[in-house]
């Protein structure tokens, strides 16, 4: 089932990005845009960092949700952060000291492709992608398990 909805907000936001990018153009034309008529837009930048790696793509969602379903018994202890920390748990900012931070199984982290630079951390629910280097959050998986 997650797989469909995967697939459906793929198809979606793909046939929405030459639109979105038509209404952007037109305001260019007309001055509302500052003169900036060749910058991508929000459609096209979301897609192009998830296909170099910034973001979890719909693949790997795909095979999130596949094994989170067929593995339910194993993630049935966890328990999502409190709300003041999981306000603090977001893209681009660093893991609050404390928090526990867990390796995803190992059956799930086989299924999922190589990410350089970058692991995959259980936090709670949530599945993240951390900077190795920094300790940054790449990108966060809200209430994934």
């Amino acid at each position: 089932m997650r797989l469909l909805t995967s697939l459906l907000v793929a198809c979606t936001l793909v046939a929405a990005g030459p639109a979105l990018a038509g209404k952007k153009n037109k305001a260019a034309n007309n001055g509302g845009n500052g003169g900036q008529a060749n910058q991508p837009s929000t459609v096209e930048k979301v897609l192009t960092k998830a296909i170099i790696g910034g973001l979890i793509t719909l693949a790997e969602r795909a095979i999130i949700g596949d094994y989170v379903d067929s593995h339910r018994s194993a993630f049935a202890g966890a328990e999502a952060l409190p709300p003041g920390i999981a306000k603090k748990v977001a893209r681009g900012g660093a893991l609050p000291p404390g928090i526990a931070k867990k390796m995803p199984p190992g059956g799930l982290l086989a299924r999922l492709p190589a990410r350089p630079g970058q692991e995959w951390r259980v936090v709670g629910t949530d599945l993240l992608i951390i900077q190795i280097a920094t300790g940054a959050i790449v990108d966060v998986l809200k209430n994934a398990l």
